[in-house]
């Protein structure tokens, strides 16, 4: 796997696109209050609704991953860490927590493979799941376990298929559902499997009806899942289908108003789903400032509010608040948010510094959430930190 191949087409889309327009990064969120943790004194006082640096971490990293653990500290794991995202860097296995207490970073234990592209997932028993990505042999079905007990990776079971670029979801019976992804430079999967934290095995389970690749998955109210467009024989789409557990099976609904790539998705308070931004094409070229609505009553899709700015690769910096207002993090001069009380986008106060591509976003208590990495147009990771406290919305 090449440089070129990793920052031009695996990641980057291409640079015609970065200079095309404001592009963004984030990941599916679903309900994001985490047990423990605080953002300090000042929280919802000087700190309240906006960003404020912190950090930086102990390495500038991208298309990474970030989990908060069940005792309030953050996981930040793996990632490109070099300049124009090159595979297999000594960075991409290193490993790193956050202390919402001290608001630091700490070295914690490394990571077996150094992976990026790949989910990081918060178990019932409190480990995390790590699986697949891309790595410098190229895409891997292996995994590994990260327990905070320890702060030590172990190897997990293999994955049925390799998978970079997957979704993940967390079922109500603890269960991980991961969806699609790519399984090498060209080759979107339609396959799905399940791991069972209980035995620590993955098992097979239903075929979606398409190959998907960065597809968007959320939670629905029922316990079923969600999963709209992606990347389909290098074209997007905008059909979408939904996971029932008790069957093993997808059923289709209706299709999306726009083909929708590196989008992300989050289940609202009311258990509509919103589908934010994304790409019509796999370059870049035309990225959405809107969203849509997903009605589980009707399964089908509307209109949802515009957003601020145009918006993409904001797989994983999307995070749902205690008081139902959705944070979407990075891509523009300014991060947003999606007030309930309006039903519509407002600028968040304090600046990223740069367009934040693969920049990520997690819980924190309370009412807020720590923003981390990406990289910029010219595919330059940052070690760059900011903390969102939430107050009152105004």
């Amino acid at each position: 796997m090449s440089a070129r191949r990793t920052a031009a087409g695996r990641i980057a889309g291409s640079i015609t696109g970065f200079m095309t327009v404001l592009l963004v990064a984030c990941q599916p969120a679903g309900p994001s209050v985490a047990p423990g943790g605080s953002l300090g004194p000042t929280a919802g006082g000087a700190l309240g609704n906006r960003l404020q640096p912190v950090g930086p971490m102990l390495v500038a990293r991208a298309v990474h991953t970030e989990t908060t653990l069940s005792d309030g500290r953050v996981l930040i794991a793996g990632g490109c860490t070099t300049d124009g995202c090159t595979l297999g860097s000594s960075g991409g296995a290193t490993a790193e927590l956050f202390d919402p207490l001290t608001r630091r970073f700490s070295a914690t234990g490394r990571m077996l493979l150094s992976r990026d592209d790949h989910r990081a997932v918060l178990l019932n028993d409190g480990r995390v799941l790590v699986a697949g990505g891309w790595t410098a042999s190229g895409v891997t079905a292996a995994t590994e376990l990260y327990d905070p007990r320890t702060g030590r990776f172990t190897a997990g079971p293999m994955m049925h298929s390799p998978r970079a670029a997957a979704a993940a979801i967390t079922l109500r019976n603890g269960r991980v559902l991961l969806l699609g992804g790519s399984a090498d430079e060209r080759r979107a999967i339609e396959t799905t499997e399940l791991f069972d934290p209980s035995t620590n095995t993955f098992m097979a389970t239903g075929r979606m009806a398409v190959p998907r690749a960065v597809p968007s998955a959320a939670l629905l109210p029922d316990g079923r899942v969600l999963v709209a467009g992606g990347l389909q024989d290098r074209t997007v789409v905008a059909s979408a289908e939904v996971y029932d557990p008790a069957t093993g099976s997808f059923s289709p609904v209706g299709s999306m108003g726009s083909p929708r790539y590196k989008s992300a998705a989050v289940t609202l308070l009311d258990g509509s789903v919103l589908v934010i931004g994304g790409s019509a094409d796999i370059e870049g070229q035309h990225v959405f400032s809107s969203t849509e609505r997903y009605e589980p009553a009707t399964r089908s899709f509307a209109a949802g509010p515009a957003l601020r700015w145009p918006r993409y690769k904001l797989i994983d910096s999307v995070v749902r608040l205690a008081n139902g207002d959705v944070l979407v993090a990075g891509g523009g001069p300014q991060a947003e948010i999606l007030e309930q009380a309006t039903g519509r986008f407002r600028a968040v106060d304090g600046e990223l510094g740069a367009t934040r591509l693969f920049l990520t976003a997690a819980p924190v208590n309370p009412s807020g959430a720590l923003l981390v990495g990406g990289y910029d147009r010219a595919i330059r990771p940052t070690a760059q930190a900011w903390l969102f406290a939430g107050g009152a919305s105004r």
